[in-house]
C-alpha cells in the first residue's frame, strides 16, 4: 500500500473515532436530559402535592381561626356582661364600704364609751373584789373566833359536867360519912374505925391488860380516863397513869371515884411526888393521851 492508501486509511480512522465520539456524546446528552425530565416531573407533582395539602391546611387553620374567633366574640360579650355586672358589684362594693365605714366610725365611738364604761366597771369590781376579800377575811376571823368559842363552850361544859360529877360524889360521900358518924355515935363504937373499914373497901384486882387513855387534861386532883365498868373499874380501883412519849414518865397513881360509867370514869389522881397537886409542875399533870392501865409488881416503875 502506498503513503496515501496509508493516510486516507489513517484519516477514516480518525473520523471514525470522531464519529464515534460525537455520537456517544449525543445519546449520553440525550439520557441526561431525560433524567432531567422526569426529576422535574416529580418535582412538579411533589410541589402540587405540597400546595394541595397546604392549601387544605390552610383552609382547615382559617375555618379553626373564624371558629376561634366566633368563640372569642361570644366570650368577649360574656366578659363584657361580667363587667358590667362587676361594675354594678363594685358600685355597690363601695355604696356598702362607705355605709360600713360611717357603721364603724359609729362603733368605734360607742366602743369607747363603753371602754370608759368598762374601765369604770373594772375599777368598781376591783373595789368590790377588796370589799370582799375584807369581808372574807372578817368572816373567817369571825367563824374561827366561833368555833373557838364553841370548842371553849364545850370545854366548859364539859368540866362543868366534870366539876358537877365531882361534887355529887362528895357530897355523897359526906351525906354517907355523916350518916355513919350519926350510926355510930348512936352505937357508941369507935367512929373513926368504922368509917375507914366502910371507905376503904377492898375492890377486885383488875388485869394486868387494863388499859385506857387520859381525856382531857387535868386542871385539878380528878381525872377522866377512858374505861370503865366495861374494862371491870369498881369504886376505890387503883390505877397507873403515865406518860410513854418523851422517853417514858411515870406521873402517879389513880382512885376510881363512884362516878363510874360503862366507857368512862372520874379518878382522883394521886402524885409520884408527894406534894400537893396544886404544887405540880405542869409536865407532872396527867395531859390528854397519857396511858392509864397497871404496871405489873415485878416491874419497875417508869423513870
Amino acid at each position: 500500500m502506498s503513503w496515501l492508501g496509508k493516510i486516507l486509511t489513517f484519516l477514516v480512522l480518525i473520523a471514525a473515532l470522531v464519529w464515534a465520539y460525537f455520537t456517544v456524546s449525543v445519546y449520553a446528552t440525550r439520557t441526561n436530559w431525560k433524567v432531567r425530565a422526569d426529576a422535574y416531573e416529580k418535582a412538579l407533582k411533589l410541589s402540587e402535592a405540597n400546595r394541595d395539602a397546604e392549601l387544605t391546611s390552610t383552609r382547615a387553620e382559617k375555618e379553626q381561626l373564624v371558629r376561634q374567633l366566633e368563640t372569642e366574640k361570644i366570650r368577649t360579650a360574656e366578659l363584657s356582661n361580667k363587667y358590667d355586672e362587676l361594675a354594678a358589684l363594685s358600685k355597690k362594693g363601695d355604696d356598702d364600704f362607705k355605709a360600713v365605714t360611717a357603721t364603724l366610725r359609729a362603733t368605734a365611738a360607742i366602743a369607747s364609751q363603753k371602754d370608759a364604761s368598762e374601765k369604770v366597771t373594772l375599777s368598781e369590781l376591783t373595789d368590790t373584789r377588796k370589799r370582799n376579800a375584807e369581808l372574807e377575811d372578817k368572816l373567817v376571823k369571825v367563824t374561827l373566833e366561833k368555833e373557838t368559842g364553841a370548842r371553849e363552850r364545850l370545854r366548859a361544859e364539859n368540866d362543868s359536867k366534870l366539876q358537877r360529877s365531882v361534887a355529887e360524889e362528895n357530897a355523897k360521900k359526906i351525906l354517907e360519912l355523916t350518916d355513919l358518924v350519926a350510926q355510930l355515935r348512936q352505937t357508941g363504937g369507935s367512929g373513926t374505925a368504922a368509917v375507914l373499914r366502910s371507905i376503904e373497901k377492898t375492890p377486885a384486882p383488875l388485869p394486868d391488860n387494863t388499859r385506857g387513855t387520859v381525856l382531857r387534861d387535868a386542871t385539878n386532883e380528878f381525872v377522866q380516863i377512858s374505861i370503865g365498868i366495861d374494862a371491870g373499874l369498881e369504886p376505890g380501883s387503883r390505877l397507873d397513869v403515865y406518860r410513854e412519849s418523851g422517853g417514858g414518865q411515870y406521873l402517879g397513881t389513880l382512885v376510881v371515884t363512884k362516878s363510874l360509867y360503862p366507857k368512862q370514869a372520874v379518878a382522883e389522881f394521886r402524885p409520884a411526888r408527894r406534894v400537893p397537886v396544886a404544887q405540880l409542875r405542869a409536865d407532872e399533870l396527867p395531859r390528854k393521851g397519857d396511858t392509864v392501865g397497871i404496871i405489873s409488881t415485878s416491874a419497875s416503875k417508869l423513870p
